[in-house]
């Protein structure tokens, strides 16, 4: 089916087109936008375009069911929605219409912690669809120890049911189209909402969020050894940070290169999988 008048779109190209002949341009190239050539961003939709299915036939199992149990968490079917900035440049509901479609498919979102709605209101939006949906947080750990403390408290509070640390970005990446199009911060009336009010008092600005290549798996052992929830890596690629994760008792890996947004020459994650698997044991 083509999508047509005010029919839905169906396909997730389609669903692109809709929403980029209704983006402001600069936003648009911000959501689209990878690093440098984009070449690890174009190579992510190559390595899936290359994957196939193999059916068996005859296996009398039944009707098929593609529910999974994450960390805890029930979901009605192996996807989880993985964390993105400042969905309120798309649409004044931003996190929270995520938050509720998230829910409404039976799965478990990653709040991102520089989401335009805070995580409380975030987990809230959820529940408030399906009482049991299950929200992680995505982490930065920053330089100062006292604020990733506090970002971990408002998690744990609002209910989350795991910390999602990405770990691939020591540095911002360079995404030419944001250069081009001066997108360095949110427009007046927005803010990373999980940011405000921390220690030192940062406004919620983007650049409150503090990348630093000085951290290390001490700064990750301290926060495993500072809260009950799983910690999960999220960026790992390469098989011996798989085996060292493990070995830090690590409760997941999400194999990702950050959407192609981080390294340009990183390889596709889904080509890197199944080294990963291989190197975990499962």
């Amino acid at each position: 089916m083509t999508a047509g008048g005010d029919q839905p779109p169906w396909l997730l190209g389609q669903l692109r087109d809709k929403a980029g002949s209704r983006l402001d341009p600069v936003h648009r190239d911000f959501f689209e936008g990878g690093a440098g050539r984009e070449t690890a961003l174009a190579e992510n939709e190559r390595a899936f375009g290359r994957l196939a299915l193999l059916p068996r036939v005859l296996r009398g199992a039944g009707p098929a069911d593609t529910a999974v149990t994450l960390l805890g968490a029930r979901a009605a079917l192996p996807v989880v929605v993985s964390p993105t900035a400042f969905h309120r440049l798309a649409h004044p509901d931003g996190e929270l219409a995520t938050a509720r479609a998230t829910a409404a498919a039976g799965t478990v979102l990653i709040s991102s912690m520089a989401s335009t709605t805070a995580v409380a209101e975030v987990a809230a939006a959820a529940r408030a669809v399906r009482a049991d949906a299950a929200v992680w947080f995505q982490l930065y750990l920053q330089p100062a120890p006292e604020v990733t403390d506090a970002l971990v408290r408002r998690a744990e509070q609002a209910g989350c049911g795991a910390l999602v640390v990405t770990v691939d970005s020591p540095v911002l990446g360079r995404r030419a189209r944001d250069e081009r199009n001066g997108f360095h911060d949110l427009p007046p009336g927005l803010a990373a909402e999980n940011m405000r009010g921390l220690p030192g008092g940062p406004p919620g600005g983007v650049r409150d969020i503090v990348l630093s290549p000085g951290l290390s798996w001490d700064d990750l052992r301290r926060l495993r050894d500072g809260t009950a929830l799983p910690v999960v890596l999220k960026g790992v690629l390469h098989p011996d940070d798989a085996r060292r994760a493990a070995d830090e008792g690590v409760a997941a890996l999400l194999v990702s290169n950050h959407g192609g947004r981080q390294l340009d020459a990183a390889p596709a994650a889904v080509e890197a999988l199944p080294a990963i698997v291989a190197a975990v044991g499962g």
